[in-house]
């Protein structure tokens, strides 16, 4: 038996539906997010490369955030290239970063306690 009020889409009108309603695509690449691309794929590539896992990517910021576990490889490694090297801590979380390769690499690492 057929449900009532169901009507087969044609491809055609499927489509145009899909176009309708479908977000836009991002269709502008400028040569500053190109560059910021570009850092951020050969810096990921290099890290990789001596073992340091990465977890997350921006390249709006050009920042990595890579596995805490693997900061000593990252520092093994690249030591000698690394400038700026800061951190900041904000509840229990302290955040650590380099700048490298025109790069921000990050790590989380839990607040250590401070004996009494």
């Amino acid at each position: 038996m057929p449900i009532a009020n169901v009507i087969p889409l044609s491809a055609q009108v499927a489509a145009d539906l899909a176009r309708q309603h479908a977000m836009p695509a991002c269709t502008v690449l400028t040569p500053e997010l190109a560059n910021s691309l570009q850092l951020v794929n050969a810096m990921t590539r290099r890290l990789r490369d001596v073992g340091v896992r990465v977890e997350a990517a921006s390249p709006l910021d050009v920042t990595l955030f890579i596995v805490a576990e693997d900061a000593g490889r990252l520092a093994e490694a690249f030591r000698a290239e690394w400038r700026g090297a800061s951190w900041s801590t904000k509840g229990t979380r302290t955040l650590n970063s380099v700048r490298l390769g025109g790069c921000r690499i990050c790590w989380l690492t839990p607040v250590k306690e401070q004996d009494s």
